[in-house]
């Protein structure tokens, strides 16, 4: 695409950022718009269950930098897109003709009721109004035992709160494995966190004292709390591709390189690409979202990407109950690891494990409170069978 044409980004998430400033990076000098349902500067989503949360960052520290050339619409939605006519029809009744269209609507939260005013966390807003809701209270109950979940347990303990994570599976094990889930459930019961488990699941119930409970299916009380917050994942932003002719299945489908149709590539939590098996998956993480922004921007331009999403070594972070722990590599690690530097006791160590089927692919490295930086971690993770440590 040259000059003069107009590249519509509908979603104004880290994703649909990184592709706009891939587009000029790759030499587009065309108009850009933006779109976002959010009246909010785009912003990323990570320090809202840490820092924004516990109120130790201010809350314009999440905004991104962005280009000044790009045109950024706020607080209207992408409602229809009618790819013939090449137009996204907008919440204000307004559209916006496009030549290249980057769907970026990344995901929701998902929900555990049909109550108005379940809390979760997945916005900006959302983070401002639990931080003030967690002012007047003495107990927490988090539903959902993942890395979000973990976190906001960990933000609500250091502010003194009486804490309890209900999942209906292990928490964490099946994305940090059995060794580092269970450092992080034993940081979480020196703050003072409960974990239950209940395998028939978890419902969001009425309490008669003012509050919020989790339940189990049969109404056994789980958790009872002044707050009760709902971590249980994401729902893609697809309902406006609906009749477009746009192939979904779990989200939009995506080809190896981010294409949609020939005018029409996807990056970020929305995506649906092909996995094991010919299943189709997402990926909902920043990690995937900037790599496949890359990749996405490179594919409606018609150049060669830098890189293709999987191709290089995914890497993941969490900051819970004083633990640092950051990841490269194959989530969850697989067998026992091999401890390079620190001490496992210590809470101070830097781990790595073979690849999962035992050949020379790509391994696991995590850095738990141990100095390294994120490149040599993941060179770690490309090849476990080192073991002399960072250099």
């Amino acid at each position: 695409m040259s000059g003069g044409r107009r590249i519509v980004v509908v979603g104004g998430s880290q994703a649909g950022c990184a592709t706009a400033a891939a587009l000029r990076r790759f030499g587009f000098d065309g108009e850009i718009t933006v779109i976002g349902d959010e009246l909010h500067r785009p912003y990323a989503r990570p320090p809202l269950s840490k820092g924004i949360l516990g109120g130790t960052e201010p809350d314009d520290s999440v905004f991104l930098s962005t280009a000044d050339d790009l045109d950024i619409v706020g607080g209207v939605r992408a409602v229809r897109l009618d790819v013939v006519r090449k137009r996204v029809e907008l919440s204000d009744k307004d559209c916006i003709r496009y030549d290249g269209l980057v769907v970026a609507t990344g995901a929701r939260a998902r929900r555990l009721s049909q109550y108005a005013d379940e809390i979760t966390l997945r916005t900006l807003d959302d983070a401002i109004q639990l931080r003030e809701r967690f002012d007047g209270a003495r107990e927490v109950a988090v539903a959902g035992g993942g890395f979000l979940g973990f976190e906001i347990a960990s933000t609500a303990a250091s502010l003194g709160k009486a804490v309890t994570v209900v999942d209906q599976i292990a928490p964490l094990a099946g994305r940090l494995g059995p060794l580092l889930s269970d450092i992080v459930l034993i940081a979480a019961a020196e703050a003072g966190v409960k974990v239950r488990v209940s395998t028939g699941g978890v419902e969001l119930g009425r309490s008669g004292h003012g509050g919020d409970r989790l339940q189990s299916a049969d109404g056994a009380v789980l958790a009872e709390a002044d707050v009760v917050v709902t971590a249980v994942g994401d729902v893609p932003n697809v309902e406006w591709l609906r009749g477009s002719g746009i192939a979904l299945n779990g989200g939009v489908v995506v080809d190896g390189d981010c294409r949609v149709s020939p005018d029409i590539v996807a990056a970020g939590d929305v995506t649906s690409a092909p996995g094991v098996g010919g299943r189709y998956g997402r990926t909902p993480h920043w990690w995937n979202a900037s790599e496949q922004a890359t990749t996405a921007a490179a594919t409606l331009l018609g150049r060669e990407p830098d890189t293709w999403p999987g191709s290089r070594v995914p890497f993941f972070w969490t900051e819970v109950f004083g633990l640092r722990i950051r990841l490269a590599g194959h989530l969850p690690p697989f067998g026992e690891p091999v401890v390079i530097g620190g001490s496992l006791a210590d809470r101070s160590v830097l781990l790595a494990w073979s690849p999962p089927d035992g050949g020379t692919g790509i391994g696991t490295a995590a850095a738990v409170n141990f100095p390294i930086s994120a490149p040599k971690l993941i060179r770690l993770a490309e090849d476990p069978t080192a073991r002399g440590g960072p250099r």
